[in-house]
C-alpha cells in the first residue's frame, strides 16, 4: 500500500535540506551543528552537511530509540 521513490542525494546537503531529512526545523537543526551533535562546514557565508553525516545522525538516532523502545519494554514486562 505504499509508494517507493528511488532517488539520488547529493555529497553536500544545505541546511533546508538536511532538517527535512532528519524531520526537525531549520533553526533546530542550526543549534545542533553548534552544540556538536552534527558536523558541518561552510561554503562561502552558507553551512553544508554531507549527506553521509546527515544518514549517520539518522541511523544513531533510530538506534538509540530502538534501545530506549527496548528497554522501556523490558521494564513494562517485569
Amino acid at each position: 500500500g505504499r509508494e517507493i521513490s528511488i532517488s539520488t542525494v547529493p555529497v553536500e546537503l544545505t541546511t533546508s535540506t538536511a532538517a527535512d531529512l532528519i524531520g526537525v526545523s531549520r533553526p533546530t537543526l542550526m543549534k545542533m551543528v553548534a552544540r556538536g551533535e552534527l558536523s558541518a562546514h561552510k561554503v562561502g557565508s552558507h553551512t553544508r552537511l554531507t549527506s553521509r553525516d546527515v544518514f549517520e545522525f539518522i541511523r544513531a538516532r533510530q538506534d538509540r530509540r530502538r534501545t530506549a523502545f527496548d528497554q522501556l519494554r523490558d521494564l513494562l514486562d517485569g
